[in-house]
């Protein structure tokens, strides 16, 4: 994978979250993000820092949210300015309902590894 274009950066973002092998899963986080990565979830009032810490949270919200619900991230937006991406997901039920929708805030270096996200729920 590669980090090219917002397009192809968004698609390798995404696998992070809905790559449903463990293992994988981690190979992509580690592959796009930086090691002293960091992530503040505005739902949780917290700041996940460090690529493990990432992997860790990643896989808790895949196995609760993803595997768990059966439910599907798809991305309705995305505007790159400078080295920030912004990406508005939307969170699907099985029968396509919109059950949530949210708003990443991401930096990346100028390798184009993700270096901060900043994540927005409930998002309209």
């Amino acid at each position: 994978m590669t980090a090219d274009s917002t397009t192809g950066f968004a698609v390798e973002y995404l696998c992070t979250w809905i790559e449903p092998d463990a293992d994988r899963r981690k190979a992509v986080i580690e592959q796009v993000w930086t090691p002293e990565g960091k992530m503040s979830v505005s739902s949780l009032g917290i700041t996940i820092e460090g690529v493990d810490a990432i992997v860790a949270h990643i896989g808790r919200v895949h196995e609760e949210m993803i595997a768990g619900k059966g439910l599907r991230f798809v991305y309705d937006q995305e505007i790159q300015s400078g080295d920030a991406t912004l990406l508005r997901w939307s969170m699907l039920a099985s029968n396509a309902e919109t059950v949530g929708r949210g708003a990443d805030l991401v930096f990346r270096d100028e390798q184009g590894k993700v270096t901060t996200v900043y994540m927005f729920m409930g998002v309209n």
